[in-house]
């Protein structure tokens, strides 16, 4: 862990919001950025823990939520992930919003029920 903690730059934080849709207009509303280095220490390990999907499941089209890590010092955002909270207690994450039509480069991730505990308390 304190090495983890070493690794973080002082200058990160984890933006939070809710995806919208307005008409024609997809965006994302940030509604709070969290600083707190335990709070990115553990949502960097959650994310070095996610299992890649090779097969998607059925998902809504909107996702529930996303976050960023985001370096602001730098102009740099480094990790990007939609949220798809499901019935079952787990999560889906995708570094892209659309699930209907994916793109090159989309990639889709599962989290464990625990794991997805531990997502919503950093991001409440």
């Amino acid at each position: 862990m304190a090495i983890m903690l070493s690794a973080c730059t002082h200058n990160e934080v984890i933006r939070v919001g809710v995806p919208f849709t307005d008409g024609l207009t997809e965006g994302v509303h940030f509604q709070k950025d969290i600083k707190d280095r335990a709070s990115i220490v553990s949502l960097r390990t959650i994310l070095q823990n996610e299992t890649e999907l090779e097969s998607l499941d059925r998902l809504s089209i909107e996702p529930q939520a996303v976050f960023t890590i985001d370096r602001p010092d730098d102009d740099v955002q480094e990790i990007r992930r939609f949220v798809w909270y499901r019935d079952n207690g787990r999560a889906i994450m995708s570094n892209e919003r659309n699930v209907l039509s994916h793109k090159e480069n989309q990639e889709f991730f599962r989290l464990t029920a625990e794991q997805t505990q531990d997502l919503k308390k950093i991001l409440q």
